[in-house]
């Protein structure tokens, strides 16, 4: 609070970046902890919260699952005083490391949607091994998925079981199950596709297919449990759908469901 209690000015700048190269390897978390000491370093005036252990008012996206590129990402940092966006994205790109860019930023109404409110779409591309299969075999195999009225996938969080990636259906649910501090948990990912379509087999012989995933409390879809649910109509539904070898994913942006498409 300023003299007479009246609150304090606060700026809110959303900063869009892109997370290629190594710093796609590292957490959500460590993303965060990156983030808050290169604020720091450079020296914006960072609005903080009040009490016992104030903490810089920084709010993040949806996380980028480790792994992945990211070309549009967003962060939101609130000002104790205004400063040009373009000199905001000139400090942070001076001390941020190689692989993480901040693109530009823009002043918003402090007073909207959180960021993890305001978008509910994640939008992805991914290469995937075309197996020496063609066009239109891919597509073929999209359109049987989307068809489906259910798509089982069984994800595995804690313990060495939970960070290698989702299990499948049909696949040993079990097999992370018995270690200790190992949750098992069967997710339906089919509401979660919202769009799912196979563009060209590109020159390296690989197959480029576009994905628009759901992001929300009610669950999020995961790239690759989408690309191995793919790969695995080609062998039936007996299958364990893991990731893909040899695939590659960045999330293009997010967007609102109700959105008008570029």
């Amino acid at each position: 609070m300023t003299a007479g209690n009246a609150p304090a000015t606060r700026w809110r700048l959303r900063v869009c970046y892109t997370k290629t190269g190594r710093p796609r390897f590292i957490s959500h978390l460590d993303f965060i902890r990156l983030f808050e000491r290169t604020a720091r370093r450079v020296g914006l005036p960072l609005s903080y919260s009040e009490g016992f252990s104030p903490a810089p008012r920084i709010a993040y996206g949806w996380p980028l699952p480790v792994g992945l590129s990211g070309m549009a990402e967003y962060v939101d940092v609130e000002l104790s005083s205004r400063v040009a966006p373009e000199e905001v994205v000139a400090r942070l790109n001076r001390a941020l490391p190689e692989g993480i860019q901040a693109r530009d930023a823009r002043y918003i109404s402090p007073h909207g949607p959180s960021l993890m409110a305001e978008f509910d779409t994640g939008s992805y591309v991914a290469h995937l091994p075309a197996a020496g299969r063609d066009l239109e075999e891919w597509r073929a195999a999209a359109t049987r998925l989307l068809s489906r009225p259910k798509l089982e996938v069984t994800r595995e969080r804690g313990g060495p079981a939970g960070r290698g990636g989702p299990a499948g259906r049909g696949g040993p649910a079990g097999r992370g199950g018995g270690g200790r501090g190992v949750q098992v948990k069967v997710v339906d990912a089919r509401p979660l596709i919202r769009r799912l379509e196979v563009r060209e087999l590109s020159p390296d012989g690989r197959v480029v297919v576009l994905m628009e995933l759901a992001l929300g409390d009610k669950g999020a879809g995961r790239p690759d449990e989408v690309a191995g649910l793919l790969v695995a109509e080609f062998a039936g539904d007996r299958v364990s759908v893991t990731r893909p070898e040899g695939m590659m994913v960045a999330r293009l942006g997010l967007r609102r469901e109700n959105a008008a498409r570029a």
